[in-house]
C-alpha cells in the first residue's frame, strides 16, 4: 500500500468504509468512518489531517 492509498482509509480503525463530503470553498474533505462512527477532515490532495469533527460540525451533516 502507498502513502496516498493510506489515506483514503479511517485514521483510527484503518476501515476504507468512509463517506467523504468534498468543500471547494475551504478546499477539504469532510469525513465519516461507517465502521467507527469517527469524523474528522483532511486535506483532499495530501491526506493531511487536519482535525476531529465533534457531532455538531458545520462540516458534516447531523444524526438526527
Amino acid at each position: 500500500m502507498t502513502a496516498a492509498d493510506h489515506h483514503l482509509g479511517c485514521p483510527f480503525c484503518t476501515s476504507y468504509g468512509v463517506a467523504r463530503l468534498y468543500l471547494a470553498s475551504v478546499r477539504l474533505d469532510s469525513c465519516e468512518c461507517q465502521a467507527c462512527g469517527a469524523r474528522w477532515d483532511e486535506e483532499p490532495e495530501t491526506g493531511t489531517y487536519k482535525g476531529r469533527s465533534s457531532r455538531q460540525s458545520v462540516m458534516t451533516r447531523r444524526e438526527v
